[in-house]
């Protein structure tokens, strides 16, 4: 528990080949992130999505500099979670990060005229902001 199954997803990455596998946020429930870093490129992952085991990257982010170190240039280390346009240059500064991932969604509210009370139900949908993209991407290139 709390370590990587190198067994399972070596076998995942192979299957995957030549697709490129990206090891995803079970990373940030390691009990050992050092080992787990090594049990990753060990298997051919190119890239961990993490926040630095915290729920957020940019309070990850002295966490995620460290893996950042440690890899080496032998993985890509990719912050993600809470990562948005008012915070990325921060956490680009902070952890020496070149790639990053973003939801960047927004919650839009139903066109429907009438809800049922009794349904309880969150009449919303999740979608792109293609306005907090595009501050992104301009942050980014401001750096």
């Amino acid at each position: 528990m709390g370590q990587v199954d190198k067994e399972r997803c070596a076998a995942l990455v192979s299957l995957a080949y030549p697709m490129g596998v990206t090891f995803h946020r079970a990373f940030d429930r390691v009990t050992d992130a050092v080992q787990a870093l090594e049990d990753i490129i060990e298997i051919g992952c190119e890239r961990i999505l993490t926040s630095g085991l915290v729920p957020a990257a940019l309070d990850g982010a002295e966490t995620i500099a460290a893996l950042i170190k440690q890899a080496d240039e032998r993985i890509i280390i990719m912050p993600g979670s809470g990562v948005r346009a008012d915070n990325i240059i921060e956490l680009a500064q902070k952890t020496g990060a070149v790639e990053f991932h973003t939801s960047a969604r927004m919650n839009i509210d139903s066109k429907m005229n009438y809800t049922n009370e009794t349904m309880k139900e969150n009449l919303r949908s999740v979608s792109l902001d293609e306005r907090e993209v595009k501050m992104i991407i301009a942050n980014l290139k401001s750096l």
